[in-house]
């Protein structure tokens, strides 16, 4: 008697446990769910924001690069005009 009692304990148990590892397994998860259209649009808002801050410094380094050929230039020029005018060695000086 006292086998068939062990046995229908063990039986009832396993039966307890198992319904307690299945009712665990249904629980909502503890992050909120987010709607996936609702995930898209916050997606697309943010690749358009990005986007347009590409655009602005693309537009920024091509005027910071027009600004730096201007420079170079002036700087060539004024370097021309530095170089002294020599005359050459072999003349001599008139008297």
């Amino acid at each position: 008697m006292s086998y068939l009692r062990r046995k229908l304990c063990g039986s009832l148990g396993s039966g307890l446990f198992l319904a307690l590892v299945l009712s665990a397994c249904g629980t909502a998860p503890a992050t909120p769910v987010v709607y996936r259209s609702n995930q898209v649009v916050e997606e697309s808002s943010v690749v358009q924001s990005l986007q347009k801050q590409l655009r602005e410094r693309e537009k920024r380094i091509d005027e910071l690069e027009s600004q730096l050929n201007i420079l170079k230039m002036i700087d060539q020029d004024v370097q021309v005009r530095r170089k002294p005018a020599r005359t050459p060695a072999t003349l001599t000086p008139s008297e």
